[in-house]
């Protein structure tokens, strides 16, 4: 009798399950405690690491400026000062960059109508040297817009192509045919050869040649290009230009990446705020072991550990 009442006790004081093997050994307080314990069980197993609470309002932000979002968060003042620099560093250096590609451009183009010349080009492609070249001539791959005016208008109608010139080359001298000074114009007379006897430095005084042959290696061969010196000071215009344009579109990129990077660091700062930390507890468990060819039916104690 003394070992039951014994028994009893250690179950009631030291264990929430004295039981391993056999529900006999359930202590009365298992069964009072039940559904406290059930409850603590479903808490514990529905708790979850990977909670996480959808940061929407500081990615909005983050997205609308870059800092905005850290400094919803309360992030450092290192990381907020860090995107929002970036974002102002990038906008004020590209609108810089845009506004001298600009002005170069409005400078080569007013280089371009001083120095290149319709009837000039018409000239030096047909009776000139410069015309025994094969990518020098009136017709050729690509062209130039031209606009007719007076008789030549009502004839022909008021734009024609440039290689309407191959067989009409006395349209130049009438003075009823001006070329269209467009953005293909500006870049067809830099880049290709088929316009260069329009560049009025191809002679000098005395019918002097200026322009020269010069060579660019292509990889598997290399290539002739005719220049002149005028051609050679509008060309490095055109380049310094779109290095600026160029430069103003990494500044465009570094806008877009610092939107994004902004935004994705709000949204993990958020969730690494609000996730909840799991409490790791460390819990013990005395048990009976039932043997049944023991003469009180106890074959041992059992000690358990969980964290």
């Amino acid at each position: 009798m003394r070992i039951i009442l014994l028994i009893l006790a250690v179950q009631a004081i030291s264990a929430n399950d004295l039981y391993n093997l056999d529900n006999r050994f359930h202590s009365s307080y298992y069964y009072f405690s039940q559904d406290s314990i059930d409850k603590d069980f479903l808490i514990q197993d529905t708790t979850d690491d990977s909670l996480i609470i959808y940061p929407a309002k500081p990615m909005l932000y983050s997205l609308i400026f870059p800092g905005l979002g850290q400094w919803y968060n309360k992030s450092p003042l290192w990381k907020i000062g860090l995107f929002s620099g970036i974002e102002v560093v990038s906008i004020l250096s590209g609108m810089q960059w845009v506004k001298k590609a600009d002005k170069i451009r409005v400078d080569y183009e007013l280089f371009a109508d001083g120095n290149w010349d319709l009837e000039t080009w018409v000239y030096n492609t047909l009776s000139t040297p410069i015309g025994n070249y094969a990518d020098v001539h009136i017709d050729g791959t690509h062209k130039l817009t031209l606009k007719l005016s007076g008789a030549l208008a009502e004839q022909f109608g008021t734009y024609v192509t440039s290689d309407s010139l191959e067989d009409n080359a006395h349209w130049v001298y009438t003075g009823e045919v001006s070329v269209l000074r467009d953005r293909d114009f500006y870049e067809n007379i830099g880049k290709y050869d088929q316009f260069v006897g329009g560049w009025t430095d191809c002679y000098g005084q005395g019918n002097n040649q200026q322009w020269f042959e010069v060579y660019k290696d292509v990889g598997d061969s290399v290539e002739t290009i005719i220049t002149t010196p005028s051609k050679e000071d509008y060309v490095d215009q055109r380049a310094q230009s779109n290095d600026y344009l160029n430069m103003a579109k990494f500044a465009i990129s570094a806008v877009m990446f610092n939107h994004v990077i902004s935004a994705m660091d709000a949204v993990w700062s958020t969730q690494s705020s609000n996730r909840p930390k799991k409490e790791k507890k460390v819990k013990t468990d005395v048990g009976l072991l039932y043997d049944k060819f023991s003469r009180f039916g106890v074959g041992g104690v059992s000690i358990s550990l969980y964290w």
